[in-house]
C-alpha cells in the first residue's frame, strides 16, 4: 500500500493545525467571553434587590448561555457532524450546507444504502472543504447506483476555482478507492465506491 508523500502529509498537518487553532480561538474568545458574562451576571443577581433589574440580569444570563451553547454545537458539528453517524451522509451534508449558508436549504436524496464509515467521512470532509471554498451557494447532488459493488457520486456546481487543498483531496479520495474530478471552472465530481450491507443480500433464516 502506497503512503502519502511528504508534501501531502505536511499539508494535512497544517490543515489540522489550522482547524485546531480556529477551534481553540473560538473556545477562548467566544465561549470564554460568554461564560465570563454568565459569571458576572450571576454575581449581579445575587446582590440586586430591585426585582425588575434582577429579571433583566437573569435574561442576560439566559442570552449568554444560549450563545455559548450555540457556539459549542457549531464547533461540535465542525469537528465531527453528529448526523453522519446517526442519520447518514445526506443528512450530514445538508446540515453542513445550511450551517455554512444560513437561510439556504439543500435537498438531497438518501443513498440506497450507507457507505462504509471511512468512505462516508472522506466524502463529508472533501465536501466540507469545497463548500468552504465556494464563493456562492453551490448546487450539490448526491446519487448512488445501488449495486452491491457500485459507486456513489457527489457533484458540486458551479465548479470551484483551484484551491491549495486539491492534491490532498485527490489523495483522500484515492485512499478509499475513489476519484475526484476537479477541474477549475467546471463542476467538481467526487466518485467513491461502496458496497451494500452484508445483511441486504442475505436470505432470512
Amino acid at each position: 500500500m502506497s503512503t502519502p508523500s511528504s508534501p501531502l502529509l505536511m499539508q494535512l498537518f497544517r490543515l489540522q493545525e489550522a482547524e485546531r487553532h480556529r477551534v481553540g480561538r473560538a473556545l477562548h474568545n467566544q465561549v470564554g467571553q460568554a461564560l465570563s458574562a454568565i459569571r458576572m451576571g450571576a454575581h449581579l443577581v445575587q446582590s440586586e434587590d430591585d426585582a425588575e433589574v434582577r429579571a433583566e440580569d437573569l435574561q442576560e444570563i439566559i442570552r449568554a448561555s444560549d450563545e455559548a451553547v450555540a457556539i459549542v454545537r457549531d464547533l461540535h458539528a465542525t469537528l465531527h457532524p453528529p448526523q453522519l453517524d446517526s442519520i447518514g451522509l445526506d443528512a450530514a451534508l445538508r446540515a453542513e450546507y445550511e450551517r455554512l449558508f444560513p437561510g439556504a436549504a439543500l435537498t438531497l436524496a438518501p443513498l440506497p444504502h450507507a457507505p462504509a464509515t471511512d468512505t462516508a467521512l472522506v466524502a463529508f470532509r472533501i465536501a466540507q472543504v469545497l463548500l468552504r471554498a465556494a464563493g456562492a451557494q453551490p448546487a450539490v447532488t448526491l446519487a448512488g447506483d445501488g449495486d452491491a459493488a457500485g459507486t456513489f457520486t457527489l457533484d458540486l456546481s458551479p465548479g470551484i476555482g483551484d484551491i491549495a487543498e486539491r492534491p490532498l483531496l485527490h489523495a483522500l479520495a484515492i485512499a478509499v478507492g475513489g476519484e475526484l474530478e476537479a477541474v477549475p471552472g467546471t463542476p467538481w465530481r467526487l466518485r467513491l465506491p461502496y458496497a451494500a450491507p452484508s445483511s441486504a443480500s442475505a436470505d432470512p433464516a
